[in-house]
C-alpha cells in the first residue's frame, strides 16, 4: 500500500489500476507525459440503464486527505483523555464536525462509543454494589437491634466516634 489516488487520496494496492473509491485511473501514465491532471482525466460515468451519457461525473473531485502526524495524534489523545467535560465536547466537535482529518473523526467517534459503554457498565456496577451494600447494612442494623441495649449503645458510640474523626 504505497500508492495513493491522485483524486481522492485513498490508499491503494501497488497492482491496482483504478481507485476503488472514486474510479480514477491510477495506472502508470504513458511515456512522455507527467502526472495526470485531476480535473481532465475523469472516467466515463453511465447514468443508468437506457440513459445516454451526459458527460457529467457522478461525483465531485475530493481534495487529498489530510494526514495526522505523530504530534497531532499525541495531542488528540491527551486532549480527549485528560480534561473531563472539555474532552467530551471536543470528541463531539471533532467526531461530527465538518473539518479536520478523517482519521481523527473516526477516532473521536470510536472514543465516544467506548465512553458510552464504560458509562453504562459503571451505572450497572454501582446499582449492583449499592444493592449489595444496602442488604448488608440492613443485616447489620437488624443485628444491632436484636443485641442488648448496652451493646447497641456501645456500637453506636463507637460509630459516632469514628464518624466524627472522618
Amino acid at each position: 500500500m504505497s500508492k495513493r489516488c491522485t483524486r481522492c487520496g485513498s490508499f491503494l494496492m501497488d497492482d491496482e489500476r483504478f481507485c476503488p473509491n472514486c474510479g480514477e485511473n491510477v495506472g502508470e501514465p504513458p511515456q512522455g507525459q507527467g502526472s495526470p491532471n485531476l480535473y481532465q482525466s475523469q472516467p466515463k460515468v453511465l447514468q443508468g440503464a437506457g440513459q445516454p451519457y451526459t458527460g457529467a461525473p457522478a461525483y465531485m473531485p475530493v481534495p487529498s486527505a489530510e494526514e495526522m502526524t505523530l504530534g497531532k495524534w499525541v495531542l488528540t489523545i491527551i486532549v480527549t483523555t485528560f480534561f473531563g467535560i472539555i474532552s467530551l465536547i471536543l470528541l463531539f466537535v471533532w467526531g461530527f464536525g465538518s473539518g479536520g482529518p478523517e482519521t481523527r473523526k473516526r477516532y473521536c467517534q470510536a472514543m465516544l462509543i467506548v465512553k458510552l459503554i464504560s458509562f453504562v457498565l459503571t451505572v450497572i456496577a454501582m446499582l449492583f454494589f449499592g444493592s449489595v451494600m444496602t442488604a448488608f447494612m440492613e443485616q447489620v442494623m437488624e443485628y444491632m437491634r436484636d443485641a442488648d441495649p448496652e451493646t447497641y449503645y456501645r456500637y453506636f458510640e463507637e460509630f459516632a466516634a469514628v464518624a466524627s474523626v472522618i
